[in-house]
C-alpha cells in the first residue's frame, strides 16, 4: 500500500510570540518551529497503516529551507522518502491554493492513502484535506478517529460527525483521511532512525517544476491583522445580604448584560 502523508510546519507550542511590527503576522525571526500537532498524528497512523499492510509512507510538505526540520523528523520516525516543495510563496496561501500545489506535486505517484492532519496550529483552515481530495478524484473522510485495513483493500474508518455523533465506515482505497489529533500514542524518532534519514531519498521540486508562477499561488484570503486579546476587566463583586444580591444579579443580568 503506497502512502501519502502531508506535514507542516508551524511554531512551537511553547514558542513566545511576537507581532510583526506591521501587524500583519507574527515575527517568525528567531522561533523554533516543528510539525504541526494534528499532522504529528497523522504520520504516526500512516506509519502503523504500513506496518500492518505492508507497502511505504511518503512524507510530502510545502516550505521553505525550515520544512527540511519536520521532513527529517517524519522520516526520522519511519517514513521511507520525501518530497518537498521548496517554495516561500505557500506562507500565507490559503487552502484551495495549497490543496492545488499538493496535488500537483504527488498526482502521477498512484498513492492509496494520503493523511493530512485535521487542520494547522497556525492558520487552521481545516479545509486542505477535502480539497485535494478534490483535485486528486479521491474520496475523502474527515476527523478521522481510528483505522485500520480490513478485507477487500479497504480502511475501517471511525470518525466524527456533527452533534458528537461518532461512525464507523469501511471506504474504499483511494482515499484522504484528515486526521483527528489523540488518535494514538505518536512514536519518538530512534537513534537508529535519526541517523538513517539522512539517507533516505528526497525528492526537492519548485513551484516552476509544478507549472505554477506566482500569480498562480497568489492567496486569495486576505490577512487584515493580527493581535494579542486586549485585557479587560470587568467582574463586580455583589456584597449584602444573599437574597438581595440574588435579585441585583438578576436584574444586572437582564438590563445590563442581557442575556436573561
Amino acid at each position: 500500500m503506497k502512502i501519502l502523508c502531508c506535514v507542516k510546519q508551524v511554531p512551537e507550542k511553547d514558542a513566545r510570540l511576537r507581532i510583526a511590527e506591521d501587524g500583519s503576522w507574527i515575527q517568525e525571526e528567531g522561533l523554533s518551529f516543528a510539525i504541526s500537532e494534528c499532522d504529528r498524528y497523522g504520520v504516526e497512523a500512516a506509519l502503523r497503516l504500513k506496518e500492518s499492510t505492508g507497502g511505504d509512507v511518503t512524507v510530502v510538505s510545502l516550505g521553505g529551507d525550515r520544512a527540511t526540520k519536520g521532513i527529517k523528523e517524519a522520516l526520522a520516525m519511519g517514513a521511507d522518502r520525501a518530497i518537498h516543495v521548496n517554495t516561500d510563496d505557500l506562507m500565507m496561501a490559503d487552502a484551495l491554493t495549497i490543496a492545488k500545489v499538493l496535488a500537483a506535486a504527488v498526482k502521477d505517484e498512484g498513492f492509496d492513502v494520503v493523511v493530512a492532519g485535521q487542520q494547522s496550529d497556525d492558520l487552521g483552515y481545516n479545509a486542505v484535506g477535502p480539497a485535494l481530495a478534490h483535485h486528486l478524484n479521491m474520496s475523502h473522510v474527515q476527523i478521522v478517529l481510528s483505522l485500520e485495513a480490513v478485507d477487500g483493500g479497504k480502511l475501517r474508518v471511525r470518525h466524527e460527525l456533527d452533534n458528537n455523533l461518532i461512525e464507523t465506515v469501511d471506504v474504499p482505497t483511494p482515499v484522504v483521511l484528515g486526521v483527528q489529533t489523540g488518535i494514538n500514542d505518536v512514536r519518538y524518532a530512534s537513534l537508529k532512525g535519526i541517523m538513517g534519514a539522512a539517507s533516505k531519498p528526497q525528492v526537492k521540486k519548485t513551484l516552476e517544476d509544478l507549472g505554477f508562477s506566482a500569480a498562480d499561488v497568489a492567496s486569495r484570503v486576505q490577512m487584515q491583522g493580527v493581535a494579542f486579546p486586549e485585557r479587560s476587566s470587568q467582574a463586580e463583586m455583589i456584597e449584602g445580604d444573599p437574597a438581595q444580591a440574588a435579585r441585583t444579579l438578576v436584574m444586572k443580568l437582564k438590563t445590563e448584560a442581557k442575556v436573561l
